[in-house]
């Protein structure tokens, strides 16, 4: 059998890639598969003093450089994605077509219903018209303020701060990096624009500073969603508030969102950390005269920013894609299943990643119990833990037709109103039901699924890999298998979040709960410091430390994932009949593509670097590799590493977790 049998071997099974038997596999003593990688290696480079730089070199250097692997499938996911919007046969989309054309031509109607929400919202002068409008934009699809997210446990509601929904890319990297000045010029170009609606510049100008005021608080307390739920610091529920009287003000501000008594009695509600609940006790206070006119004028351009895509008389630079882009963004679940049929299903390697996924549970099983620094007890809730971690990978078995959305409004703004009103649905129709109950619906309405990422939640012990992590160019069983198993580097760094600094606060269940015996914690601690230690001796920039204790977490899964995805190509070799020298070659190529998983853009522009250290969590890609070829042995012997070099450590230093 050929090697490109033995894969198609593994993604028809359903047991791991060992369960493929030797006598059906031929040794190849050859990896005849091409490797393209070693054709940025810079020579002139040890790699014991810079393994990033001696890797990608040509590329670091380059004065024109090729895209990354992330630049890569950005840029084709974009082309996939636009046509899609173009070409695609579904119902909703042949609809949104005719009627992005209609408006194209004429947008009267858009334009009208707009003005007609903008004056309702203009006509608000009390607190209970306050409520009553909120609760109005809730039920047509807009997040003023805030948003309801499933807690991805047990399917309660999650109250998240998030800026204006609906808003652009640039808008929500103003927020995450805190860029004032250019949101808050963002701001005032939407608000001027409602000279075309009748109001006064006086009032424009009114509005734009409340607009901007809220938006900054916003901005205060952003924190990307899933890397809150990495850190329990930042999401221990609050399902009661500090005092009586902030818990009513609270529940009024969530029924304006459309709970119920019931789930009050349920506790079926939870805010996701203490700064939203600061924000909403802060937006309850200011609902009472005279701060009723900052509410008003905030719904009125969280309105406008986000409809006015659909009136390109007034939006000038409106594209014909651009409105099919925006008009679709609202419905995630939606979006994610065209986009997944757009990449094909023969070329998401589902059951190969899902096989992969499997062998690294069992050999992580495996080490935990032949660790010597953890005791029995903790070993158990460890490997239990690890049984337990439910994977969601590619896309779901089965579709949940009933979230597709059926519109049936005969213009582009109302049509969109149609699929807001479905994503909220969506979100609700999870709503006191577990993660075994609804899987893929939940993750609906938290993340974003056509980008190139895999996640892992703690709060239900499961791990999320989309399809762009697991198709080509990232994904490319058509090269070396040591390039896909460096990519499977990132699986295995997942499936580590659940035993992080943080992630191992969890249990199998998702409780916050500590499963630790005393002094098998302080042993992990002392493993965590020593990690710490080892990423403060490297540098961001020449002269800027790394930030070892802000990068904790992340260090920390990549360590576990390297250590589980080595050891599953080791297997495979193994299985295929590699040994001595060949063997050796083929974990060069590893680390070689190891390297290439983290080839960033990033690394060609120093300041984005010194930013991302005060703003990520994690290490820069020059770190990420640098400081994993520092703990692994292999890498020593494999490139001659010697004392002298910069990264070198002794073996009693290279600190062992898993």
């Amino acid at each position: 059998m050929t090697l490109a049998a033995v894969l198609c071997c593994a993604m028809t099974t359903t047991t791991t890639l060992t369960s493929c038997s030797i006598e059906d596999n031929p040794a190849p003593v050859t990896d005849y598969k091409p490797f393209t990688y070693d054709s940025e290696i810079d020579n002139s480079v040890r790699p014991g003093d810079d393994f990033y730089k001696y890797a990608l070199g040509q590329w670091l250097n380059s004065s024109n450089p090729s895209p990354s692997i992330f630049q890569q499938i950005q840029n084709e996911t974009t082309e996939l994605f636009k046509n899609m919007l173009e070409t695609s046969n579904d119902a909703v989309m042949v609809t949104l077509r005719s009627q992005v054309d209609q408006t194209l031509n004429d947008d009267s109607k858009n334009k009208a219903l707009l003005g007609e929400r903008l004056q309702m919202l203009e006509q608000v002068t009390t607190a209970d018209q306050i409520y009553s409008a909120f609760t109005n934009l809730q039920t047509l699809g807009y997040s003023p303020l805030f948003r309801l997210i499933p807690d991805a446990k047990d399917g309660k509601m999650c109250i998240n701060v998030i800026c204006t929904g609906g808003m652009s890319t640039e808008v929500l990297s103003y927020i995450a990096r805190g860029q004032k000045q250019q949101l808050d010029s963002v701001i005032t170009a939407y608000c001027s624009q409602l000279s075309n609606f009748g109001f006064s510049q006086e009032r424009i100008a009114q509005i734009t500073e409340h607009a901007i005021y809220l938006e900054n608080i916003e901005m205060s307390l952003y924190n990307p969603y899933l890397e809150m739920l990495r850190r329990p610091q930042e999401m221990t529920f609050l399902h009661r508030a500090p005092s009586q009287e902030d818990d009513q003000k609270l529940q009024a501000i969530m029924k304006m969102m459309g709970f119920t008594d019931k789930d009050f009695a349920d506790d079926t509600w939870a805010v996701s950390n203490n700064g939203i609940m600061t924000l909403m006790l802060q937006f309850a206070d200011i609902v009472e005269q005279p701060d009723i006119d900052l509410l008003r004028d905030y719904m009125i351009y969280n309105v406008l920013a986000q409809d006015l895509p659909f009136v390109p008389s007034i939006k000038k630079n409106a594209t014909r894609n651009g409105m099919l882009n925006s008009a679709l963004q609202y419905n995630k679940y939606y979006q994610y299943r065209l986009l997944t049929e757009s990449y094909g299903y023969d070329n998401i390697c589902k059951q190969q990643c899902q096989d992969i996924m499997e062998q690294m549970r069992q050999n992580f099983i495996r080490r935990v119990n032949k660790l010597d620094w953890m005791g029995a007890a903790t070993k158990a809730e460890a490997c239990k833990k690890a049984e337990a971690m439910k994977f969601y990978i590619g896309y779901p078995d089965q579709w949940n037709d009933k979230l597709t959305p059926q519109p049936q409004s005969d213009f582009l703004l109302a049509t969109v109103t149609e699929l807001r009103q479905n994503a909220v649905q969506t979100i609700s129709s999870v709503r006191g039901k577990s993660t075994d109950e609804c899987g893929w619906d939940m993750w609906a309405g938290m993340a974003q699924f056509t980008t190139d990422n895999a996640f892992y939640m703690p709060s239900s012990n499961s791990l999320v890999i989309l399809p762009a992590w697991i198709t080509k160019p990232r994904y490319n069983n058509d090269l070396s298998d040591a390039t896909v198993y460096a990519v499977t580097t990132t699986f295995g760094h997942e499936f580590c979040h659940g035993f992080d600094a943080d992630g191992a606060k969890y249990d199998e269940n998702g409780n916050y709960r500590n499963w630790w015996q005393p002094a098998d914690q302080a042993a992990f601690e002392a493993k965590q410091q020593i990690m710490i230690d080892l990423y403060n001796q490297l540098e961001v920039i020449p002269g800027l430390m790394a930030d070892g204790q802000n990068t904790l977490g992340e260090n920390m899964a990549d360590y576990g994932g390297q250590e589980l995805a080595l050891e599953c190509y080791k297997q495979r070799l193994t299985e295929q009949g590699f040994k001595g020298a060949q063997f050796d070659e083929q974990i060069k190529k590893f680390f070689l593509s190891y390297a290439q998983v983290w080839k960033e853009e990033t690394e060609l522009y120093p300041a984005l670097l010194e930013y991302y250290r005060d703003h990520d969590n994690h290490s820069a890609a020059h770190n990420r590799v640098n400081g994993m070829m520092r703990l692994q042995d292999d890498w020593y012997r494999l490139y001659g590493v010697k004392p002298t070099d910069k990264l070198y450590l002794a073996p009693e230093n290279r600190v062992k977790i898993w």
